[in-house]
């Protein structure tokens, strides 16, 4: 097999993308990765490169360093050698318009992944959303191969599309966990912003004092935080290795996954959180207008309530919850076993593509 290029516009520390590092390392397949250092904070290695540095301590003005990111990129790939000689994986649509536009001028091929479709991922006017729409086209027009992280995103181009979960790795290696510590605990992780409603859970932590939350991430609301700060049954961490953050997480028994419906790409969320969810045995929860909320209550592994804080999060907050979660997350736990291990799907989807 060919080595291994990832390209993408933050650092290796990716949690989708170290997961794939991290499976071509143990399977001895040759890879290298190209991207952005927005905090200059993660160093080169003989394997890793950073093509662009800064811009990224503020997310509010990341937005303007990307035309910064797509010119380097061009250009990078515009003089570098031998492209051919590698399987060149693409993420996101501001990595792969260069490299697209690229492969017009030089004969080499290049998968793109897509995480999370650009156009619908702010709120562009409506001439410059339909104009990256058919950029979006062109690139998978182009494209060897396509990677989506849920069904619901393939719309087109079906023949050459595969599906990889954002599914997480057994952090208990197939044996059975134990649910002895866990009590009426939730997760809330990520970025926590009003987009993730961290309004809304903090409205349902000030009713109920007696619940406790688990708080990992990054604040990026002044305001927030400050109220995060004075509540006592809040834990706060920052951002941390995904397998310090389960180990932290065996207390818990729910999973928040909101998202802001008014945000077109957060009607299609492809949230990891649900096989993170799956994967430790508790449920995840997350609102209606949410597309997965179906799978989700279809296959019984979480909780259906609705975004904006009302009378539908009254059941979490029940005397028996920890019961119920515990059914709800040994089912859940049961179906990740069997069909959502993450290095079981890249095997037999990806590096069986990758091998003919």
């Amino acid at each position: 097999m060919r080595p291994i290029l990832y390209v993408k516009g933050t650092t290796e520390k990716d949690v989708r993308l170290s997961k794939f590092l991290k499976f071509f390392n143990d399977k001895n397949i040759q890879n290298y990765f190209i991207g952005w250092n927005r905090n200059t904070d993660s160093k080169e290695t003989s394997n890793i490169k950073y093509i662009f540095n800064g811009g990224g301590k503020n997310n509010k003005y990341v937005m303007f360093y990307y035309p910064f990111w797509m010119l380097i990129v061009f250009f990078h790939f515009l003089f570098k050698k031998n492209l051919r000689n590698y399987n060149l994986i693409a993420v996101n649509f501001d990595t792969a318009f260069p490299i697209y536009l690229v492969s017009k001028f030089r004969k080499f091929e290049f998968i793109y992944e897509i995480y999370d479709q650009f156009a619908i991922s702010y709120n562009f006017p409506k001439f410059l959303k339909k104009l990256l729409l058919k950029l979006d086209e062109r690139i998978m027009d182009r494209a060897k191969l396509i990677i989506h992280v849920d069904s619901n995103r393939v719309n087109s181009h079906k023949e050459k599309s595969i599906v990889i979960e954002n599914t997480p790795n057994d952090f208990y290696k197939g044996s059975p966990r134990s649910y002895e510590k866990v009590r009426h605990k939730f997760a809330v992780t990520g970025l926590l912003n009003k987009i993730r409603g961290i309004d809304q859970i903090l409205k349902f932590a000030q009713e109920y004092p007696h619940i406790e939350f688990l708080f990992v991430g990054e604040v990026l609301d002044e305001e927030m935080n400050n109220i995060i700060q004075s509540l006592n049954n809040i834990k706060k961490y920052n951002f941390m290795p995904q397998e310090d953050l389960f180990a932290l997480m065996q207390d818990c028994c729910g999973i928040f996954s909101l998202y802001n419906p008014k945000i077109e790409i957060n009607r299609l969320a492809a949230s990891n959180k649900v096989y993170d969810a799956m994967m430790l045995g508790i449920p995840v929860i997350t609102n209606s207008d949410v597309i997965n909320s179906k799978f989700i209550k279809e296959k019984n592994i979480g909780l259906v309530i609705n975004y904006i804080y009302d009378k539908s999060w009254q059941q979490l907050a029940d005397s028996q919850f920890v019961s119920l979660a515990q059914s709800i997350g040994e089912n859940g736990r049961a179906i990740y076993l069997e069909e959502f291990e993450f290095n079981n799907i890249v095997d037999k989807k990806l590096v069986f593509k990758l091998n003919h």
